[in-house]
């Protein structure tokens, strides 16, 4: 009997304890939705009007994230090509330790989300977690408060302000060649394309004839046009950068020095019949203007500042894209170095008379024609927007 007691007893205190857990669990359910009315998710939306992920993110998958959590939700969506996005987005890299400058990017409390997979299946899954626990405040970036208070004061179906920054998700879609300077890249697509058939055609044709020479092989007359041509069209493009620098001192500087080189080359070509009468000069200029917009846009990648971008194009659509890094290191940074080794390479070269490294210059010039190629394909077709600063640092690295 003793034992029937204990295990009725047992039994008894089991039942008791499952009946108070269901109950506890029963008014926890029925307290959660009246708790999470009331409950607001803040957060900010980074994009750029010309980046395709933006698109996808924002013209696919936010309306059905909006619907679903109602006035609940509010964010405030940041154009980054604005002055002020930019400055917004760059206060919320540093206070919150985010490891890129990309968009799409959605900040929520000290939560980050970055591209057009991770903010779909993220997002509402901490916005679900932060509506139980009763809200989720505005995220930890200086002035966003403010910032808030003004935007949410705009109907949500009013235009985006000259500040960039609105209540409600814009309407992204853009023609990708409404901007001529995409037009400019398509150009340049087709030259970087066009000299490594040309290279690939003078090498074979310097292997079936047996000759060393690669400047033989390919016809020297040839290769002079194909020089002017790049040097105009660098000319076009350094133009643009002047005209659109402003009151930028570093840009001014910049763009005069890397047009000043340009107009150099281009002179120097025009005024010899052949290529092999051409200054040994100009291969290092052609390379310092070359170090000199890798410099600027090294220093606008890793220093996450608003880069000054000309008369044409979206630089700082670019440099936030998720392209503008590969393997968590800036490209511009990888241009910078590449130009560098190039340069030392080319001293070697003159120094000791080694046809090594005339022939190690030519794979890294190669190497980084088809890099460029790979670059400036993902602007207009991908990333929707172009940087004429990459388009010149392309030109360059073909001549």
């Amino acid at each position: 009997m003793f034992q029937f007691g204990k295990r009725r007893v047992m039994l008894l205190a089991a039942l008791l304890l499952v009946m108070l857990l269901a109950a506890l669990l029963l008014v926890m359910l029925l307290a959660a939705p009246l708790h999470a009315q009331d409950a607001v998710v803040y957060g900010v939306f980074f994009y750029s009007p010309t980046c395709r992920y933006c698109h996808e993110v924002i013209n696919n998958h936010w309306g059905g994230i909006q619907a679903e959590f109602g006035d609940q939700l509010q964010v405030l969506f940041v154009d980054v090509s604005t002055a002020q996005g930019s400055q917004i987005m760059s206060a919320a890299i540093s206070a919150l330790r985010i490891p890129s400058n990309g968009v799409p990017l959605l900040v929520i409390g000290d939560q980050y989300f970055i591209g057009a997979v991770n903010i779909p299946q993220g997002a509402p899954v901490a916005i679900r977690a932060g509506l139980v626990a009763g809200g989720i405040g505005y995220p930890p970036i200086p002035g966003i408060e403010r910032t808030f208070e003004q935007a949410l004061g705009v109907e949500a179906d009013a235009p985006a302000s000259a500040s960039g920054v609105q209540a409600a998700a814009p309407n992204a879609e853009r023609a990708i060649f409404a901007d001529p300077a995409n037009v400019f890249a398509l150009i340049v697509l087709f030259g970087l394309a066009g000299s490594l058939v040309a290279l690939a055609a003078a090498l074979w044709r310097g292997l079936r004839l047996h000759k060393r020479d690669l400047l033989r092989a390919l016809d020297v007359r040839f290769g002079r046009v194909l020089l002017i041509i790049g040097g105009l069209i660098g000319l076009g493009l350094a133009a643009t950068l002047l005209l659109g620098s402003g009151e930028d001192t570093l840009t001014l500087v910049l763009s005069t020095a890397v047009l000043t080189i340009f107009g150099i080359v281009t002179l120097n070509l025009l005024n010899t019949p052949a290529l092999s009468q051409a200054s040994r000069w100009l291969i290092p200029l052609i390379i310092v203007a070359g170090v000199l917009v890798a410099g600027y846009l090294a220093y606008v990648e890793t220093a996450v500042v608003e880069a000054t971008c000309g008369v044409l194009g979206d630089c700082n659509a670019v440099q936030t894209s998720i392209y503008a890094q590969i393997a968590g290191i800036p490209v511009g940074v990888i241009g910078l170095v590449g130009y560098s080794i190039m340069l030392v390479v080319w001293l070697v070269a003159q120094s000791d008379r080694r046809p090594q490294a005339g022939a190690l210059l030519l794979v890294l010039a190669a190497a980084g024609v088809g890099f460029s190629l790979y670059l400036t394909f993902l602007e207009p077709f991908v990333i929707g927007a172009t940087c004429v600063w990459c388009l010149t640092s392309a030109v360059i690295m073909t001549m």
